[in-house]
């Protein structure tokens, strides 16, 4: 008898293939389970190990044993005319057409149920698009003097004076970004270095600077040590170094680094105006609490988060309730004020606050440059007033030269105005600035991706990738952004602002949008249940919840469940224009509520009049346009529809046809000649 027919009388064959189909089907329940609570991956690798090495014990048993009605027995043992060995094979016939019909059942819960969200299991290192990608760029020394001021030591075991020390380095830093003639790298880029143990030399390579500053800071009862030396990156020579033991008070402090910042420009050889040379020497307050309260609300100034603003107003609210005299901290108070008019309440009453608080500031101190920089804000931020912002932000920016924000803020008001290149120059040159921070490459790479320049806009994001985490909510969102706008990608869209809700409200629109796009009904409702209340109304839109339900039902549920819904927030919508006709936010909405609800005159009437008070901002001017299209759209009416489509599109800064042939409320157009006219006059470039 061949070995071939013995095998197969003693059922190995079909053993072999059932074990590799159970053990298949079991090692995906285990990952599965594995991941859920966390498990490390070496144990499922493990577990793959263990398979692998137990199929051929398995087999060697089913050679050597067989089943008989009596239980297990050595194959020699048995009788042949008492086998049941083709029962048994029967039998596992059997077990292997369960376990295949499993397999496939996995198998296709994973290619077509798995939900394109994070929580539906998308993977958390997606594959990203394959086009040309520009390596991180090593910043060289620039002809002018270049230092970068490394974070300071602290000799103490007190948080408290850690937190000290960070402040009196941010001082200086702010100090010296006041001398033209130096480029001073900013905070932001220098805090990796802290605690750090390389050398002098990389540090200095890889922030493209000449010289580095080191220094440590000690505070003991009524008195502070603070010593500080400036190096030469290239010969690791001291340049200069001085130690400052003085009485703790907040005028030595500033007079501290008043004289840092004159020691370390004389040996560079810096030349500084008698203007520069005042503001160096300017006292900010001489309450030391104050300052250290003022430099809490500093830290928080930065953050687009809601609960952080907050928190910050009421930090430099405690700073001016402990010294009223503190100009400075007034004009923080109102970049603050503003951030949150901005961002989260268009509530008028912020605004006049924040003017308030900059006139307050410069009635104590007309000087300071901090002054100009809040006004910049306050017409940007309070009224899209670019000329105005420009002009303060210039007289700011003569005063600072070095300072980072006020070349992004340049930037973001030149990018408002449709100056595209100007604005892209000015991020550049904060970039160049802050090297070793992303923020300002992922708003050069937003920036290049509005205007439809993909590749260029990969590069960028490529780039902050190199310089952030991967959980950096605003890279994540942007990514989101490009999915959607390359290639119209809404799986990896959705993955992407799952991971970004935190960064600012638009992302809670667009993962809501990316649903609808699907066609995902549950997960659309999902998306507006999770809206936060406070990220409803906010300055580039203004929804009710009743009104996202209703037009996700419109759109791809139960039409009959939307009506009730919609006619909610056409009361809303109403009642509040009544007493604020000119709110555009709103009447965008109500706009797309009536041509849900098929009020077609009611809805070509709200659209012109939103038209009639649209925001003057070119960076999402065609947003605007797109989003008001929905309403005529779904009222019927195609030509106001195509006609508000063709001015989107015209712009060249916004949404694409990917936009298009993804947004429901544009289904019945699709069929139209006007449509495939928008296709040949707007083609986006293949992925």
């Amino acid at each position: 008898m061949s070995l071939f027919v013995e095998l197969k009388r003693r059922n190995v064959f079909r053993v072999g293939i059932a074990y590799l189909l159970g053990g298949w089907v079991l090692l995906q329940g285990a990952d599965f389970a594995l991941d859920v609570v966390g498990a490390p991956d070496w144990i499922i690798q493990a577990l793959v190990v263990l398979a692998i090495v137990g199929l051929p014990a398995v087999l060697i048993f089913a050679w050597v044993f067989e089943m008989t009605p009596e239980g297990l027995k050595r194959e020699k043992d048995v009788v042949r005319g008492s086998s049941i060995a083709p029962q048994t094979g029967r039998r596992l016939d059997r077990v292997i057409i369960a376990f295949l019909v499993v397999a496939v059942g996995v198998l296709l819960v994973d290619r077509f149920m798995a939900g394109p969200g994070p929580a539906q299991g998308l993977p958390t290192e997606p594959a990203v698009p394959t086009v040309p990608v520009e390596a991180v760029q090593t910043p060289t020394a620039a002809d002018r003097p270049s230092v970068a001021v490394l974070p300071f030591a602290f000799r103490s075991t007190n948080p408290e004076d850690e937190f000290f020390a960070e402040g009196i380095h941010d001082d200086l830093l702010t100090q010296l970004a006041k001398i033209g003639s130096l480029k001073v790298i900013s905070r932001t880029s220098v805090m990796e270095y802290k605690d750090t143990t390389k050398k002098i030399p990389d540090i200095a390579r890889e922030l493209g600077v000449a010289t580095i500053v080191e220094g440590g800071v000690q505070r003991s009862g009524s008195r502070v040590r603070i010593n500080a030396q400036l190096i030469d990156a290239d010969s690791d020579e001291h340049l200069w170094a001085e130690t400052f033991n003085r009485e703790l008070t907040a005028e030595n402090l500033f007079e501290i680094q008043a004289e840092i910042s004159l020691a370390i420009a004389d040996a560079l050889q810096a030349t500084l105006s008698p203007e520069e040379e005042a503001q160096i020497g300017r006292v900010l307050t001489d309450d030391l609490q104050a300052w250290e309260s003022y430099q809490r609300a500093l830290r928080l100034r930065d953050s687009a988060s809601s609960d952080r603003i907050v928190t910050g107003l009421a930090e430099i609210e405690h700073t001016l309730s402990l010294d009223p005299g503190f100009a400075a901290a007034w004009s923080l108070k109102a970049i603050m004020l503003l951030q949150r008019f901005w961002f989260y309440d268009p509530d008028p009453a912020l605004r006049d606050q924040a003017l308030a608080a900059i006139d307050r500031g410069r009635s104590l101190d007309a000087a300071l440059p901090e002054h100009d920089i809040a006004q910049g804000y306050y017409h940007y931020w309070g009224f899209l007033d670019y000329e105005r912002a420009l002009a303060a932000l210039d007289r700011a920016l003569a005063a600072m030269p070095g300072n980072t924000r006020i070349h992004e803020a340049r930037a973001y008001v030149l990018r408002r105005q449709g100056h595209f290149d100007q604005a892209l120059d000015s991020l550049r040159k904060a970039s160049e600035l802050s090297p070793r921070q992303g923020n300002d490459v992922v708003e050069i790479g937003s920036t290049l991706l509005s205007l439809g320049r993909f590749d260029e806009a990969w590069q960028a994001f490529e780039k902050a990738r190199g310089l952030m985490s991967e959980d950096n909510q605003t890279l994540m969102a942007n990514l989101g952004d490009y999915s959607l706008w390359r290639s119209g990608d809404t799986r990896m869209a959705r993955y992407y602002y799952g991971r970004a809700l935190g960064a600012y409200p638009d992302v809670f629109q667009n993962l809501w949008l990316a649903t609808l796009g699907d066609r995902d009904l549950p997960a659309a409702l999902q998306a507006v249940e999770n809206w936060p209340e406070n990220m409803l109304e906010v300055r580039i839109f203004h929804f009710t919840r009743p009104m996202l339900r209703g037009l996700t039902e419109h759109l791809i549920g139960d039409r009959s469940q939307a009506r009730a819904p919609l006619l909610d927030a056409e009361q809303y919508f109403l009642a509040l224009l009544a007493n604020a006709p000119a709110n555009f936010t709103a009447l965008k909405s109500l706009c797309q509520v009536q041509g849900a609800l098929g009020r077609r005159q009611e809805a070509g009437a709200t659209c012109r009049a939103a038209g009639d008070h649209l925001p003057d901002d070119a960076f999402i001017r065609a947003n605007h346009l797109f989003q008001l299209a929905v309403g005529p759209a779904l009222a019927g009416d195609t030509e106001h529809a195509f006609e508000l489509l063709n001015a989107s599109l015209a712009l060249g800064c916004g949404p694409s046809m990917h936009h298009l042939h993804l947004h429901p409320a544009f289904d019945a157009l699709r069929p139209l000649p006007a449509y495939a006219e928008l296709e040949r006059r707007y083609p986006v470039p293949p992925p």
